[in-house]
């Protein structure tokens, strides 16, 4: 009996003991970290938003996420040890569209409204491009190129036209691009000696402006008519390419983002991607998005062009396609009229175009789908997105195939209906929203569509609670690459005038990031690997200056990114 109670009292001493190690953690893990993260807030995005305190990274990939006290038991003697003192600490932004190899604009005038630009009428963009001329020292003959204007933010409230022009610049060709980029307005000159004339046609998706009455351009190109401008293209050498490449990829990571975009690739860019990766110069994940009219040839070399795979922070994901243009430009194709004028239209039908036809679209579709390719659809109008709807369904048919799964994506949808956001859940689409657009053009949207249509732009809310699993995005250079500006925009909606564009449109904080995190990795095929802050994904983290979550959300804006961590290493870091 005594031996009995002995053995009893021992084994009791055991599992105390056990449970001692246990609560205080005595005994060190089978690992140790390369960097701890402690004392902070942890937005971990993860399937319950769970919020810690402290991670351990090693090798690049996240270790363990828990407390502070459980973290600390990973630290070894060479452990980093970052001691956040409550600062927070999320999953690096992924980038659900923008335009990463937008790249050499020191060599364009600035012709931004503001908050971004300081342009607020036509003589600002005339001053703006002789200051440019004269300090670059442009010779004649030589072109001048400005980006960014904005008719409705002008004073004159229109286009500028080649007349506006030509007297400060007659012996210049000169181009100003819209800041949709979906249209511009050339001088005299430059129509000139591009052979565009009153005997022009306008091109299949795009429009040669012309004076009511008259056959006789204004300047102005919208989409496919922007391509009959023939413009030097200027060969950068590779040091110039190689300064621009770490130049963007520092712009990017400045505002925490650890994933970008390239939407719309051109081959010389992809090839450029290419040389870059190979040569070790990318450490941001680069997603390019090749120009869909360059499919065939892209798939007559499948050894140069592999899809889906990342590999040295490049991969091919999927094929760009644009299928219409722009609603603050009001050439974005609508089932129902804009309630405006629309440049180059006449009558009471004028519900913009789309710049492809129907069975084009279903070609590039039905192509992507047979290749396992992720199709990409710039679509901002209704009656766009029910042409990439259809194209879906065709692929469907013709390959007795599902579209679950694919992940065919809707960029920009902006004016996506009710009853589209249904098909998106049923096809399992994924639409990649831009409520930047909410500030920027929220005005003019609700102006030139209505309020209903107008305060129905990106409808981010409707979708989550369908089911919906979507994105958001910049569209940089469109818009500032800024992601907590974006997040801001899909919290508050707000105009540049103040008044809230669809108020029941707004999202919650975790919401709006769920939407630049996790859904954008999810987007990518890529949620196993990143977006959230878990075990074995990669160490892509950004720390704020302030949380997201819990700040007052008109400041959103005002949080900035301290520092950003791609795989285990700092990137950026604001002085």
């Amino acid at each position: 009996m005594q031996k009995i109670t002995s053995i009893l009292v021992a084994a009791a001493g055991i599992i105390a003991l056990a449970a001692f190690v246990s609560r205080h953690h005595s005994l060190p893990p089978a690992e140790t970290a390369d960097k701890i993260f402690i004392n902070g807030k942890i937005i971990t995005v993860d399937s319950s938003n769970t919020i810690a305190q402290a991670l351990a990274i090693k090798d690049g990939r996240i270790l363990a996420v828990g407390t502070t006290e459980k973290i600390k038991s990973y630290k070894g003697k060479s452990t980093a040890v970052v001691d956040l003192k409550g600062k927070t600490l999320l999953p690096g932004f992924i980038d659900g569209h923008s335009h990463f190899m937008g790249l050499g604009r020191g060599k364009t005038v600035d012709l931004q409204a503001p908050p971004v630009g300081t342009v607020h009428n036509i003589a600002d963009i005339i001053t703006a491009l002789q200051n440019f001329k004269t300090k670059n020292n442009i010779a004649d003959g030589e072109w001048i190129n400005g980006f960014g204007y904005d008719q409705d933010q002008l004073e004159e409230k229109r286009h500028p036209t080649k007349k506006d022009l030509d007297a400060a610049f007659p012996n210049n060709p000169v181009v100003i691009q819209h800041v949709s980029g979906h249209m511009g307005v050339a001088n005299s000159y430059a129509l000139r000696i591009s052979g565009i004339d009153s005997t022009t046609k306008d091109p299949e998706g795009g429009t040669i402006v012309r004076r009511p009455g008259t056959k006789d351009p204004t300047g102005l190109l919208q989409e496919h008519a922007g391509y009959l401008l023939k413009r030097p293209n200027h060969k950068a050498t590779w040091e110039e390419q190689l300064q621009a490449l770490k130049d963007q990829q520092q712009l990017y990571a400045s505002y925490g983002v650890t994933t970008a975009q390239d939407g719309f690739t051109s081959l010389d860019n992809v090839a450029l991607l290419q040389k870059a990766a190979a040569a070790g110069v990318l450490y941001i994940d680069i997603e390019a998005l090749p120009g869909a009219p360059f499919l065939d040839k892209l798939l007559a070399d499948t050894v140069t062009y592999r899809f889906g795979v990342l590999d040295h922070h490049l991969k091919l994901e999927g094929t760009k396609l644009i299928a219409d243009g722009s609603p603050q430009g009001r050439t974005a194709y609508f089932n129902k009229p804009y309630l405006v004028d629309v440049p180059g239209c006449t009558g009471d039908d004028c519900r913009g175009f789309p710049n492809v036809t129907q069975q084009q679209l279903n070609d590039v579709v039905l192509k992507d789908f047979q290749h396992n390719i992720q199709s990409y659809v710039h679509c901002n109008g209704d009656a766009t997105i029910d042409m990439y709807i259809a194209a879906v369904e065709n692929a469907k048919k013709v390959l007795g195939t599902e579209s679950i799964g694919r992940r065919a994506v809707i960029i920009h949808s902006q004016f996506a209906r009710a009853d589209q956001l249904d098909k998106y859940k049923e096809l399992g689409m994924v639409p990649s929203f831009f409520t930047n657009h909410t500030f920027f053009w929220g005005d003019v949207h609700v102006r030139n569509l209505g309020k209903d249509r107008g305060y129905f732009e990106s409808p981010v809310k409707s979708a989550l609670k369908k089911g919906v699993i979507f994105t958001n995005h910049t569209d940089y250079g469109v818009t500032p690459i800024n992601q907590l500006f974006l997040l801001w925009t899909s919290v508050n909606r707000q105009s540049r005038s103040g008044v809230v564009i669809g108020p029941e449109e707004r999202l919650t904080p975790i919401e709006g990031l769920r939407a630049i995190t996790i859904n954008g990795a999810y987007q990518y095929f890529e949620e196993k690997s990143k977006g959230s802050l878990e075990k074995g994904k990669l160490a892509d983290l950004i720390i704020l200056s302030g949380d997201p979550l819990t700040i007052d959300p008109p400041k959103i804006k005002d949080i900035v990114v301290l520092e950003t961590i791609k795989e285990g290493k700092t990137i950026y870091q604001r002085q």
